[in-house]
């Protein structure tokens, strides 16, 4: 009977002690959490060891609203949203709620110190963003949203990357290319390559070749990069891609054809735009090939394809200019240019259905190459002309020894002032005769006063 006894003391006992250690009795159990060590668990990105339940909550909402003060931006992949606040709906009630069950410890567990537990706030995405999300369409939603969720679930202000949707999954066919050779100093050009290559043009999306080569130093040359904006020009000339802006070189260059090439001037703002026109997204691909560059456009299978052809070309044939110096000896001359046509050109492009008779053909641009004249150094010096006597002017009749007929100097003596007391009429500056006067058709002069 006495061993019962102490038996059911024993238990009550413990009983008794275990139920103080218990989640039951709140205060001595914080009073052992609190001389323990902070486990140092977060909310949100937000620290919120040894707080009561309804202080975790104001804290949380404090720092929500802050965040909110902030703009926050989703980037990359030729993509730039900004993130309204409004956009996104927390619950603070439920996130703290998961945070106590993680660092609850059971009763019988009382030994063990408080589980160290980071979670995120929870919150809800307006559709309206996932719908901006979705209409680019280079954009992989999904992993997308889960950046979002990541950096949002810890109110954090920096921006956030978009991630590329990976194409390689898809069925993809090259519809268009050009490779042409690089005959001249390409200085530049691999980082240029590095820059535009794998670039995923969106549906819709205006592609800029100065934005993409705004980090790249282009050096002082500009050759390189017209030279890269030209062949991307005859690329963009086979697809259904719109050109929204172009400037012509104004000189026919070495490579490609007269009304295919393409000038960019970075410090003068002088830019090659265009845009996708397609429904799906394209890649660009552009990569050196022993001597050549080939630029490539590559899409998922299209219903149309383009074309481009050369029209209404006329040569312009060049002058010839004539220019005087003294250092030359009577009559010699010197080429100093020699002359080169020039050229009036148009781009025409046609869009085709690939299984029916539909096609568009458009003018694209009208180019004008001046012709480079001919200039030619001739000697300005005038050769000596030799003074002939008329023999019959000599002829002496009446035997004085002089000739019969006197001879009267054509050139007056500048020596001599010449003056005449008749007073002269004054001169029509705009036809240089006298007032008054006029050219009949056989060139004579008429003035009405002497009749």
């Amino acid at each position: 009977m006495k061993v019962i006894w102490k038996t059911s003391i024993l238990i009550i006992l413990t009983s008794f002690l275990l139920y103080l250690w218990s989640s039951n009795f709140t205060p001595l159990q914080q009073q052992v959490q609190a001389e323990g060590e902070s486990s140092g668990s977060t909310i949100g990105g937000q620290e919120v060891d040894s707080l009561k339940k309804e202080e975790i909550i104001s804290l949380l909402n404090k720092k929500i609203l802050e965040w909110k003060q902030n703009s926050t931006v989703l980037t990359g992949n030729n993509v730039e949203i900004e993130i309204e606040p409004e956009w996104f709906t927390f619950d603070v009630e439920a996130s703290v709620t998961q945070y106590l069950n993680q660092v609850d410890t059971p009763w019988f567990a009382f030994w063990e110190s408080p589980p160290t537990v980071h979670i995120p706030l929870q919150f809800s995405i307006n559709p309206e963003l996932t719908a901006l999300i979705a209409e680019n369409v280079q954009l992989n939603t999904d992993e997308t949203l889960a950046n979002i969720t990541n950096q949002v679930g810890v109110l954090s202000t920096e921006p956030i990357e978009t991630v590329a949707l990976d194409f390689s999954m898809f069925e993809s066919e090259r519809i268009a290319f050009e490779l042409e050779n690089i005959s001249f100093n390409t200085s530049g050009l691999t980082n240029i390559v590095s820059a535009l290559n794998e670039q995923v043009i969106g549906s819709g999306e205006v592609f800029s070749l100065l934005d993409h080569l705004s980090d790249v130093n282009l050096g002082a040359s500009n050759e390189t990069v017209d030279f890269v904006a030209s062949v991307l020009y005859s690329v963009i000339l086979q697809t259904n891609f719109e050109v929204l802006e172009r400037h012509s070189q104004g000189a026919l260059p070495g490579y490609l054809q007269p009304g295919v090439e393409a000038k960019i001037r970075k410090n003068l703002n002088v830019d090659f735009k265009f845009v996708n026109k397609e429904t799906v997204p394209a890649i660009l691909k552009i990569q050196i090939k022993g001597t050549d560059l080939l630029i490539e456009i590559y899409s998922v299978p299209l219903d149309t394809e383009a074309t481009y052809r050369l029209a209404d070309k006329v040569e312009i044939k060049p002058r010839t200019i004539y220019r005087y110096s003294a250092n030359l000896k009577v009559g010699e001359e010197q080429l100093l240019q020699e002359g080169k046509a020039g050229l009036r050109i148009s781009v025409y492009r046609t869009i085709s259905d690939k299984s029916g008779p539909f096609e568009k053909e458009e003018l694209i641009d009208q180019d004008y190459y001046p012709p480079v004249n001919r200039v030619i150094l001739k000697s300005s010096l005038v050769p000596a002309v030799p003074t002939v006597t008329d023999p019959d002017l000599n002829i002496d009749l009446n035997g004085d020894g002089l000739p019969d007929i006197e001879t009267v100097p054509t050139t007056p003596n500048p020596s001599v002032e010449e003056t005449n007391d008749e007073e002269q009429p004054e001169i029509d500056e705009s036809t240089g005769l006298p007032e008054g006067s006029y050219y009949d058709k056989a060139g004579n002069i008429i003035n009405p006063d002497s009749k």
